[in-house]
């Protein structure tokens, strides 16, 4: 006959007690954390699955960091060119509605008889004050207070990088040294002092040719990018792009730069019609004239205050249409970054629903259904309370009992 001795059965009913107790420790952590185990190697075969997913998702973070900070620069770069565009606009507005009927000039008409002929001309050659009117003045205050805040919007930042200065962050992309003043302020004098020689005193085409090139190599009197207070970098094209690396293969490009066309056109336009030298528009003389004196201060040119009229207004024509173009060429630089924007979203969209997938099979493999584990916990306490009643009856058997 075989039999298991009591010390046996002893060992064998605690060792049954200890791996309940084991069992319900575990579930009672799942129930507290909701995941099967708190160690990768209680994942078992399912381990690799759970550390990709993982290095997945977290990869994916990066790309999606690496986006919102895009995001970020983007957006504040185009609410600066917008608030650039909306100052642009209102001077374009006060351009376009200015009324050129009058010289625009205080004073009195000064006119010219000739006295050698016989006939009485009277030939408006000049005015006798030097100020522009109030019409003339308004829009040169207005090109003066938005030419400051132009300048201030192409530095605009996110915290000390410069948004646009392309590569070089560092670098403030303008800085108002006065060179573009002093340089509009030469051109306006050679354009209207005739007196000058052929070489030196500039055409409406010469002005205009000086206003719209950049390149002193094509014009020696060009407004250059340093002479308008560009960064060395801008002003030599010597600047990186600016990219944001979306994936392992992708970089996407979203540069502007503070002296783009449209941002330099519109600079130097409100230079020229803030300038002390732009008006007054016709020659100022003392009276009572005689042909040959010195004028108070030079018009445009022109021998007649009708010529001059004509000069001026067709320079300040030029001057609007680059304003009103400029304007333009800003909804071109918007739509590009507005593209770049919306490019770079759809791939942050993508990346986050690859990580809702791959947060689905780190949960499928980690985590654990609350309901189930709480009905292994009751059952388990229900076996385990059997177990201690079990072992608690065989400790008390004597003889007795067992006969």
């Amino acid at each position: 006959m075989t039999g298991i001795s009591t010390l046996g059965a002893a060992l064998s009913r605690i060792n049954l007690i200890n791996v309940q107790n084991e069992q319900l420790n575990t579930l009672s952590n799942q129930l507290a954390s909701g995941r099967k185990t708190q160690q990768f190697t209680g994942l078992q075969t399912e381990v690799l699955t759970s550390k990709r997913a993982r290095a997945g998702a977290v990869t994916l973070d990066t790309y999606i960091n690496n986006i919102d900070n895009a995001e970020r620069r983007i957006s504040l770069t185009l609410q600066a060119i917008e608030e650039f565009q909306a100052q642009a606009e209102n001077f374009a507005n006060a351009l376009v509605t200015f009324n050129q009927e009058s010289v625009h000039q205080d004073g009195e008409i000064v006119y010219y008889d000739d006295p050698l002929t016989p006939e009485v001309e009277q030939i408006a050659v000049g005015v006798t004050g030097t100020d522009p009117d109030t019409a003339l003045s308004g829009i040169q205050d207005l090109a003066s207070n938005i030419f400051s805040f132009l300048g201030d919007l192409l530095n605009t930042q996110e915290t000390d990088r410069y948004l646009l200065s392309g590569a070089d962050t560092s670098q403030q992309p303008y800085n108002d040294t006065g060179t573009l003043d002093t340089a509009v302020s030469s051109l306006l004098g050679r354009w209207k002092d005739e007196t000058l020689p052929a070489s030196q005193n500039l055409t409406n085409d010469e002005l205009l040719s000086a206003i719209t090139n950049r390149s002193s190599s094509s014009d020696p009197n060009a407004i250059t990018d340093s002479i308008v207070g560009y960064s060395p970098a801008l002003s030599t094209n010597n600047v990186g792009d600016v990219f944001v690396r979306v994936d392992e293969r992708t970089e996407i490009e979203y540069t502007a730069l503070a002296n783009e066309q449209p941002f330099r056109d519109l600079l130097v336009a409100t230079a020229f019609i803030k300038s002390d030298s732009f008006a007054p528009i016709a020659d100022a003389y003392n009276e009572p004239y005689t042909a040959g004196d010195p004028t108070i201060a030079d018009g445009a040119p022109g021998a007649t205050t009708d010529e001059q009229k004509d000069n001026f207004f067709e320079v300040f024509n030029e001057l609007t249409r680059i304003t009103n173009e400029a304007l333009d060429d800003i909804d071109a630089i918007r739509f590009r970054l507005e593209n770049v924007r919306a490019r770079i979203a759809q791939t942050k969209e993508a990346h986050q629903n690859t990580q809702a997938v791959l947060q689905s099979t780190i949960d499928d493999v980690e985590n654990v259904d609350i309901n189930e584990v709480a009905i292994k916990i009751n059952t388990l306490q229900i076996q385990l309370e059997g177990s201690y009643r079990v072992t608690a009856s065989a400790q008390q058997l004597s003889l007795v009992n067992f006969i």
